[in-house]
This record gives C-alpha cells, structure tokens and sequence, in this order.
C-alpha cells in the first residue's frame, strides 16, 4: 500500500457542502438533474446516485476512497473502535498495534462486514492500523507513568465489553 499518496487527478473535486445543497434541491423538486449538475458544478452521475439514495433512504455506506482501496467501517463504526480502545486503555493499561489489529478483525466478523483482513492470523493489516492512528490521533498519546506495561487477554476484555454495550 502506498505510505504516502499524493493525488495527481482533479476527479472529485467539488464539495460536500455544493453536492448536499444539490441533492436538497433535486429531491424537493426545485430543480431537474442537469440543471442542478450545472449550477453547483458536480458530475451528474453522481448527483443521481446521491439523490436516490436519499429518497429510497438506503443505509449509511462507508465514504468510498478513490481508487482500488475502499473503506471497511463507517465512521460511527470507528468511533466505536476507538471508544472501545480508550477503555481497554483504561481497565487494562496497555493497548499494542497488535491489539488493534485483532480488535478491528473481530469487529468486522461480528458485524458481517466485508473486510480484507487476513483470516489466518485473524488481524487488519499493519497498513490499516498506521492509516486508523492517523485518523484518531488522540490514541497515540500514551502516558508512560504507569511503568511496564502488562499482557492484555483481548479476548476477555472483547466479550467484557460486549456485555456492556
């Protein structure tokens, strides 16, 4: 996986903010497909796509990325994966990358998701978990007071934590 991409198409480059304000007018009516595709300068392929998801209400999908690479969870699904992490790091101490990984793997088999983790070791790629701390910065920051860190049984703390929720 590339560590450092750097984009060299102009392809999505409207905004959020234009592709709502598009989709809110095609859906109330005010304004046809091309029209609207025009006036906020977006693709109007994706304006359809966007607006019928909106009016058939389809569930929240993952942002999908440019190119091959697409995204496992969404981002309530992380907030949960980071929720989780902060309280092992509470009750438990010390929370490794490997951890991570094996906790981001039982996540995505709990939830049925399609994943392309390696079911072998059971565990997210090293790639994902780099990519998941830069997202989440404030799990970086460890404080080093408590000295030696102790071996975590993550299959416990999982299904302790699943109890709680």
């Amino acid at each position: 996986m590339v560590r450092k991409y750097e984009r060299l198409s102009g392809r999505q480059s409207w905004s959020e903010e234009d592709m709502a304000k598009a989709v809110a007018a095609v859906v109330c009516g005010k304004m046809g497909y091309k029209l609207a595709a025009r006036t906020y300068h977006i693709p109007r392929s994706t304006l359809q796509r966007r607006a019928s998801k909106v009016r058939y209400q389809q569930h929240e999908e993952p942002k999908p990325l440019m190119g091959n690479y697409r995204r496992v969870f969404t981002d309530t699904q992380e907030k949960d994966l980071v929720g989780y992490i902060k309280s092992m790091e509470k009750y438990f101490m010390g929370v490794t990358k490997r951890d991570i990984r094996e906790l981001a793997y039982q996540y995505a088999e709990d939830h049925n998701l399609n994943h392309p983790f390696d079911s072998n070791t059971r565990m997210a790629g090293e790639d994902w978990v780099r990519n998941f701390l830069k997202r989440n910065p404030e799990l970086l920051y460890k404080t080093e007071t408590h000295g030696e860190l102790e071996p975590v049984n993550f299959d416990q703390f999982y299904h302790f934590m699943c109890q709680l929720a």
